[in-house]
Parts: structure tokens; sequence; C-alpha cells
């Protein structure tokens, strides 16, 4: 099948709806003791959304469930939930991710927040929208005024205004594209290319710009590998926070 860029946009929402349909008060969220924070609640959440996903006879790569070759030109980048702690925890911050790639170029992304709260979306090509609507980066210019999403501990203050944490990068990153923010920086020992290629593909439609260590965005390469990730508006606070001491080029 020759898939054309709406079709697969239709498929990534069918998924994370999927995904996310699953998540309800009586959720099993213990851990599986399977595979490093992963939880009951992530395991069936990936097995809703993977069901469509081979129904859709794609190929899919998962946090929680690996690769699944189906001979497709269409592969999906999955991460069913995203942010399963705050789930866990009953913190009303967390997301389904999914990153269609056609020829192993990221084509299509789509982050829907829990609850009711909104879907980002984006074609390449197209910019991003929220809920349908075009959303843009903000315009910050300098570090010292912005607001700053951090994944993981920094070492010290980086030299923003302030600092959010909201405990998923696929959300953050996502926010950074309707201006919510003004950058973000993975200060852990690295995100893997679930957590971070759908949001990124969000963000650098709508404008923003993404350094994500020693690959290229655009070629991404679906392995087990955490790289550290720094987003931004624009390339100033992208600089400026690569200047920084967390500057993903500078750690080992």
């Amino acid at each position: 099948m020759e898939w054309k860029p709406d079709q697969l946009l239709d498929l990534g929402l069918r998924v994370t709806e999927a995904c996310l349909a699953t998540v309800n008060s009586s959720s099993d969220w213990s851990a599986t003791g399977q595979a490093r924070g992963q939880h009951v609640g992530d395991v069936v959440a990936d097995e809703a959304g993977l069901q469509v996903l081979i129904n859709a006879g794609v190929n899919v790569f998962s946090e929680e469930s690996g690769l699944l070759d189906q001979g497709s030109s269409v592969t999906a980048v999955l991460d069913p939930i995203d942010g399963s702690t705050n789930a866990a925890r009953g913190i009303p911050y967390w997301t389904s991710a999914i990153c269609l790639l056609h020829h192993g170029s990221p084509v299509v992304g789509v982050v829907r927040l829990s609850g009711s709260e909104g879907v980002f979306a984006t074609k390449v090509g197209q910019g991003a929208t929220f809920n349908g609507q075009h959303i843009v980066p903000s315009l910050a210019e300098s570090l010292n005024r912005s607001v700053i999403f951090v994944n993981g501990y920094p070492r010290q203050h980086l030299g923003w205004a302030q600092m959010r944490s909201l405990g998923s990068a696929a959300l953050e990153i996502s926010l950074l594209a309707r201006g919510s923010g003004d950058g973000f920086i993975d200060c852990s020992d690295g995100l893997a290319v679930w957590d971070y290629l759908a949001a990124a593909l969000i963000l650098t439609e709508a404008g923003g710009v993404v350094h994500v260590q020693d690959v290229e965005l655009m070629m991404p390469p679906l392995d087990l590998t955490r790289r550290k990730v720094v987003a931004a508006c624009n390339s100033l606070i992208l600089s400026a926070l690569l200047g920084q001491p967390d500057d993903p080029t500078q750690r080992g």
C-alpha cells in the first residue's frame, strides 16, 4: 500500500486515541518488573495501539514491545504512554506519542494529551497544529528571560528566568511549538527515540529547532540508544542552552 500523508495522520490519531482510551480509574500502574520504568498500564496501552498498527500493516518500533517488521515502507515509532509515572501518581501531565516514518524519514507526528486536553499534530512541510489550529513558537530572544523545560536534574542553574519539569518529554517539547515555553534541555542519561521524535517533528514544523546528540533528526536510528536532546523556539535560545554545562556535546 502506498500511504498518503493524510492517511498516516489519521492512523496516528487513531493509534494515540486507542492508547489513551485504555486509561481509566481502575488502570493498573504497578511496575511490570520487565523493563525500566514500565508499568502494567503502559503494556495495556501498547497492546491497544499495536492492534491498530498491525491491522494497518505497518512496521512498529514501540517502547513497550520493541520492533515489529511487517514489510511495510512505513514504520510507526510509538510511545503509548509518555509520563506513565505521572499517570500512576495521579499527576495529569502525560501523553501518547507516535511518529510515522516513510522509508526511514519522519513524515507525521502526533502527541495526544491525557484526558480531553488536546492533540498536537504535524505533516512534514505543512506546519504544526494544536486541536486543528496553526501554532508557532515564542519569540524569546534571551535565555535569562525564558521559561525552560528541564528533563532530569541540571548540575546547576543554567541561566533561565524560570524552569518547569513536567515528567513527559513529548509534552514539554510539543508545548514549545505553541509558545508555552521557550526551550527544553535533557539533563538525564538521555532520551530514547520514541520519547522525543514525534514532538521534535511537531516543533521543527512549527518553526522551532531541535538538537539530538550525534544524529540527524530527519534520519533517526531505530535503536535503544539514549541520546541528549535540546530544543528551543529558535536558534538563539538553542545556542544559549548548548553553551551551558549540561551541553550534550560536552558530556559522555
